[in-house]
């Protein structure tokens, strides 16, 4: 068994959320990868189920900061707390209580990770896009939730990552989430692999367009069938 099912799987099983089991061990393996020359930053955390897939995989790394972007309302902060102090990662975990629009405007450290899972809307996608991934050094990583059934994030990766030339690497993580790496300029080949990942994406999104107007998790068996196919195709 890998280090996420072992590790992490149990203490993600009983916080609410709408990461797959794919996508939190893809932010574990991309945190863990981390080298240090920039932080990790989610926007978006809710109770902090994709908080201690990145802390716990940056802890088996270089241990380079999480920061979590969220308004982190009274209501569920306790939970959030708890949930990363029972994952060992506190000390890892630096909260901003804001939304991630205006905390862009003060946050002046390099990315090396960007998460992406906070307003859904597209003019709120866009300007989280155009503030916060300039930040993400050469060679860091963006990863985008919610780009399969939801109109505002998938049509944002839709311009602005899978046919931009500051992109490569570009991978779909069955459920919903977009990962790519940046760089100053792309190739042709590049270009061309974003583009069938795409076609993947929008195979699957139509393949499950049941789920789209339940907009729930994916049941297990059709996720790990997803994660095979997924795997070899890609």
């Amino acid at each position: 068994m890998s280090a996420f099912e072992t590790r992490v799987k149990p203490l993600i099983a009983d916080v609410p959320g709408w990461l797959t089991e794919a996508e939190g061990e893809a932010l574990y393996d991309l945190a863990r990868a981390c080298t240090g020359k920039g932080v990790i930053v989610e926007i978006g955390s809710w109770k902090g189920k994709s908080t201690v897939c990145l802390g716990l995989g940056s802890q088996e790394g270089s241990s380079v900061p999480v920061y979590s972007i969220d308004p982190h309302a009274d209501y569920r902060f306790g939970d959030f707390k708890a949930n990363v102090e029972r994952a060992g990662i506190a000390k890892l975990v630096r909260p901003i209580a804001s939304l991630s629009q205006p905390a862009a405007d003060d946050f002046d450290e390099p990315i090396e990770l960007l998460f992406v899972d906070g307003s859904h809307e597209y003019d709120l996608v866009l300007e989280d896009f155009e503030k916060w991934v300039p930040k993400v050094v050469e060679g860091g990583w963006v990863a985008f939730h919610d780009t399969t059934w939801t109109p505002g994030p998938r049509k944002v990766v839709g311009q602005a990552i899978y046919r931009s030339r500051r992109f490569k690497d570009v991978e779909f993580v069955v459920g919903s989430t977009t990962v790519a790496r940046k760089v100053e300029r792309n190739s042709l080949g590049d270009r061309a692999r974003s583009r069938y990942v795409l076609g993947v994406k929008t195979a699957f999104w139509l393949g499950s367009s049941a789920l789209k107007k339940q907009r729930r998790l994916l049941p297990k068996p059709v996720e790990r069938l997803g994660r095979r196919v997924l795997r070899a195709i890609q």
